[in-house]
Formats: C-alpha cells, structure tokens, sequence
C-alpha cells in the first residue's frame, strides 16, 4: 500500500511538472512570436545587412547620421582618426568642457567619442571627469545626443539580430566625478538621467529634463500641439525657478513670453532639415552670504543645415522666401563693395545669420508661412527675466550656428525700427547706430574656427531675488 501511494505521488509529481513545463515552454514560444512581432520591422531590415558599413547605413540615427556623412561636419567620418583597437577606451573630460570657452579640447572629446563608435575600436568606452569642474549645459546636451543616438543604433542592431555579428561597443559609462557642480548638473540632466535613467533630486535644483521632439513625417498641427505642451511646460518651469527667488510674471509677461517661446521652437523644428530638435533647463538656487540668487540655464539645439546655409544652399524640397533672400544678397554686396568681410572674423555667413535673426525674416516663404521670425524677441524677452538690463559678468545667451557666434549680454537692445514698406519691426544690431547697414561690434558678432553643425540657443541668466518687479514685468 505504501509503495502504491509512493507510486502515485511520484506519477502526480511528474505529471506536475509536465503541466509546468508545458506551461513554461507556451510562455516562451508566446513571448518568442510577441518579440518577432515587436522587432519585425528591425529583423526584415536587418535582412539587407551583410556588413558594418550596411548597418550603419540602415540603423544609425539620422542626427549622428547627419554628423558623419556630412562633409562640413567636424566629424565627418573622413577626417576621424582611427585609433589602434584595445578592449576598453579611456577619454579624459578637459577642465572646462565647453563648446564656447573650450573649443578645441571640448570637440576633440566629442571627436574622440564619435570616432571609437564608429570604427567600433572598443568594448568599453569611459568618460573620465577627474580634471573636469565646469560643464555648460550646451556642451552636455551636445553630448548628450551623440551617446543617445548611439544608444538608440545599438538597441536597433539587437532587436534585427545582427549586435553580436557586427557591432562591438557594449557600453559607454563616466567615472572620476569628483566635482560637486558637475556630478549635480549629470545627475540631474546629464547623460546618466537618459540612458540608465539614474535621477537624483536635489532641493536647490530645479531640473527641465531632456525633451527630443521628432518632427519628420508629422502634419503641420501635430507640430503646433506639441509646441504649445513644450511652450506650457517650459513657462510653467520658468515661473516655479522664478518663485524659487521670490518672483512671479505678471499674465502680460507670461503671454509675451509664451509667444516668443512658442515662436522659437517652431522655428527650430521648421527651420531644422533634420526636422529634429531638443530642449533642456537646468535651474540652481544659491546662497552667498546673505545675497540670494538662482542661475537659469535653458538650450534649445538642432542638428543640420546651419541658418546660413538654409538661405545660401537649400535643400531641393525646400520652399525659399526669395524677398529676404534678395535683401540678404544686397547687404552682402554693400558689404563686400567696403572690404568689410574678412575671413576668420567677419563673414557673409556672419552677417547672414544676424540678419535672419530679426523680426519679420524668415527662409520660409510669407504665403507658406505668416509668422514672423521669433528669435531675437525670444533673446530679448528671456534675458529680461534677470530684472534689470545691465550687463553682467555671469548672465549670456548664445547663438551658434555653423562657424558664426552671437552673444547677447544686454550691452545691445532690441530697438523699432520703420522698413522701406513703414512696418515697424525690432531688430538688434549689435552696434551703436542701430542699423543692420553698419558693421556690429566684433565682441558680440564673430566668426570661430570651430564649425557647429546645426543650430544653438543657450541662456544662463543670474537672477536676483531683488531683480524683477511684477509690474514691470
């Protein structure tokens, strides 16, 4: 009886078991056809790839896409320098890694990065900060996109299932971050928050996290609702760092704001030939001694064609507003009739890119598009947020675009002026006589050496708790 029963038990156990294994094996082939079906797309794709090359034309994102193939690109991939193969790459962040204060050292990094993906020369790419103690949070977001692209080529290359056949870069990481400034910006926005998703809060930083709007394909009105959710959130971030202070726009301000913002984004969605754009905040409250102040940091950055180059070299499918593009080639010309250009200063790309800056000039055509150009409004109305309009040692905006830098520090303001049809429309000229006829002051509008591949706006304001008076503002 007691062997019988032992029978039993071990013929249930076993049919248990079976039942288990059967279950488990259904989940597997389940999950399996789930799979296939969610990376169908990748699998057929990865069909037509018999090499590296093949999968970088197939799967690598179009932003880095643009960086490489590009031949203006300072990472065009002819002028990369591979380096000899060895299983994990150590690159050492510069001092000051700033695209604006650091040129040279800040894009050889990026180079350095780019290069070992590319040539796929590693295992194990880290980014070491030991000398580092400034980051800018244009350079950051530059970085920023490159490691998220190549994250997203990676994640595309498993799901077609050819990683293991032909890519070889497993991860990319940071170590050595022994700055406190530094490790708080990364931790808060920086690359850690988007690829491990790693966020910590900190009470005296207000953090806009990394938006990447993807405009290709979409309607007219898709972009507009997602410009007015960016233009909401980002105003509604605005005025929690300003109440950090102690501040608080007025419904005039906010509105005024709120256009030019909108205004903006569109721009760097419509403008870009990528179709791409992304947006970031970093906000710090401070306490030095008794005074109490917060620092404003705010990018909103495209890749592509650079703003000249959308005027002088459009892209077949572009429609072109010939009436700017005519005034444009006239001011070159009285330009170039007084030996004004020269080339690592003054340039037509310069003066072009000031030019489409102002109020009411646009690459798009009036028919196609009504609105005026927002964003010299957006500089001037941004950096009145700091209070007052003197200049100060901390508070900049930046443009940068292709070899051309702005900078805008309240020096200059946005004054009216009367056009040939008696329009009045606001323009800065950088120079003392207002007039966009006259050379600017080489202080604020100048050529670098080092080419951006797309476009740039980045603001750091100094905002005072005694500095913004609601009426006023």
């Amino acid at each position: 009886m007691i062997d019988y029963n032992i029978s039993v038990y071990l013929a249930e156990k076993r049919f248990r078991r079976r039942l288990k294994s059967i279950a488990k094996r259904k989940k597997r082939r389940k999950k399996g056809i789930l799979e296939f079906d969610k990376n169908r797309l990748y699998l057929l794709a990865a069909k037509k790839i018999k090499s590296y090359e093949d999968a970088l034309v197939v799967f690598l994102p179009r932003n880095l896409s643009y960086l490489v193939y590009d031949t203006k690109s300072p990472f065009y991939i002819k002028k990369l320098e591979k380096e000899k193969s060895k299983k994990v790459r150590n690159f050492e962040v510069p001092e000051c890694f700033s695209i604006i204060e650091n040129e040279t050292e800040s894009y050889l990094l990026l180079r350095q990065i780019i290069s070992a993906f590319i040539y796929q020369t590693c295992d194990e790419i880290w980014l070491d900060y030991k000398k580092c103690k400034k980051v800018d949070l244009v350079t950051q977001v530059f970085l920023d996109a490159i490691l998220l692209e190549i994250d997203n080529f990676i994640k595309k290359c498993k799901k077609g299932n050819i990683y293991n056949k032909y890519v070889r870069l497993a991860s990319v990481g940071g170590k050595n971050i022994d700055d406190k400034s530094v490790n708080r910006l990364l931790n808060s926005v920086g690359s850690p928050t988007e690829l491990i998703k790693r966020r910590i809060l900190y009470k005296d930083i207000i953090p806009y996290r990394l938006r990447c709007f993807d405009g290709e394909g979409l309607g007219h009105e898709s972009m507009l609702a997602q410009k007015e959710i960016d233009t909401t959130t980002l105003l509604d971030y605005v005025n929690s760092c300003l109440k950090r202070v102690k501040k608080k726009l007025s419904r005039e301000a906010m509105r005024d704001l709120g256009c030019v913002i909108g205004e903006t984004l569109i721009n760097a969605e419509e403008h870009s030939s990528l179709k791409y754009r992304y947006l970031i905040g970093y906000f710090e409250e401070c306490m030095d001694g008794k005074r109490h102040f917060g620092m404003l940091n705010l990018v909103i950055l495209n890749f592509g064609q650079t703003i000249y180059e959308k005027f002088k070299y459009p892209n077949e499918d572009s429609s072109i507003n010939f009436d700017c593009l005519a005034k444009m080639k006239e001011l070159s010309d009285s330009f170039k009739s007084r030996n004004i250009f020269k080339k690592d200063a003054f340039t037509e790309e310069t003066l072009w890119t000031l030019y489409s800056l102002q109020e009411g000039v646009s690459c798009i055509p009036k028919e196609i598009c009504k609105r005026g150009n927002g964003t010299i409004q957006f500089i001037d109305s941004f950096f009145k947020l700091k209070g007052n309009d003197k200049a100060d040692n901390i508070s900049r905006m930046y443009l940068l675009s292709g070899n051309t830098r702005i900078e805008f520090d309240g020096t200059y303001k946005l004054v009216d002026i009367k056009d040939e049809n008696g329009t009045s429309r606001g323009i800065i000229s950088f120079n003392k006589s207002g007039k966009l006829t006259d050379v600017p002051d080489k202080k604020y509008v100048y050529t670098v050496p080092n080419y951006f591949p797309g476009t740039a706006i980045f603001a750091k304001l100094l905002i005072n708790d005694d500095d913004l008076n609601n009426e006023q503002n």
